[in-house]
């Protein structure tokens, strides 16, 4: 099920909300407690790597969300162990056309291309009782639309490391659609070789953001937050 979020986008003191993030923990993984306080339980714990999505912060405390185990949930953790993904090297982008968006900086290229939505290639399961609300697609959640039909979904994703090339599954990009291509941003944590690509998109009720991450020429995974 999509877990709706309510969100206020800020800027305190130098760190900002409403935007991704990784653990980063001298050792190798931090604790989520239940509250914005040292004395609160301990409900989980983020090995160095695991991605979360920031909202507000707490004293020294951030209220973030993540998704472990197929299971999202939410929590607070100390705001020294986590590091955003906007301070990695950004890859600027190089190209905008109408279908497609390019992002490159010295070795690294990431295309990004998107085609029509088409309506025989899904099978669309509507609302009990309704004609025009869509409920799943192929069975499963998506994201893009408020439940009414998508236009455009992602086409592909491709990356070039120096003579890598690497092409993301139709996993990562299944049900995504109403991309906005203007918007991908693309960062690059050079000394593990990780690559994250992500976007905010919709056709406005539906609003997500999405985040891929791509680690030594290899997909890992995708984190998507929903409705904001």
């Amino acid at each position: 099920m999509k877990i709706l979020f309510t969100c206020i986008l800020f800027f305190l003191s130098s760190f900002s909300f409403g935007q991704y993030a990784i653990i980063q923990d001298k050792v190798g993984y931090s604790n989520v407690r239940s509250s914005a306080d040292a004395e609160a339980k301990v409900k989980d714990s983020l090995n160095n790597g695991h991605l979360v999505y920031c909202f507000e912060k707490k004293g020294n405390w951030i209220d973030v969300n993540y998704k472990k185990n197929k299971v999202e949930t939410k929590g607070f953790v100390y705001y020294d162990r986590l590091k955003l993904i906007s301070e990695y090297d950004n890859i600027p982008h190089l190209k905008k056309g109408v279908s497609h968006v390019v992002l490159g900086k010295d070795s690294i290229t990431v295309t990004v291309t998107q085609q029509s939505f088409n309506r025989a290639l899904y099978k669309l399961t509507y609302l009990k009782g309704s004609k025009t609300q869509i409920e799943f697609i192929n069975g499963k959640d998506f994201w893009g639309t408020d439940g009414e039909l998508p236009h455009v979904e992602y086409r592909s994703i491709v990356i070039a490391i120096g003579k890598r090339k690497i092409v993301l599954p139709k996993a990562a990009l299944n049900n995504l659609f109403e991309p906005r291509l203007s918007g991908t941003a693309v960062n690059y944590d050079k000394v593990n070789d990780v690559i994250y690509i992500q976007s905010s998109n919709s056709d406005g009720a539906g609003f997500y953001t999405v985040i891929w991450k791509i680690e030594n020429g290899i997909y890992k995974d995708r984190y998507i937050v929903y409705g904001f």
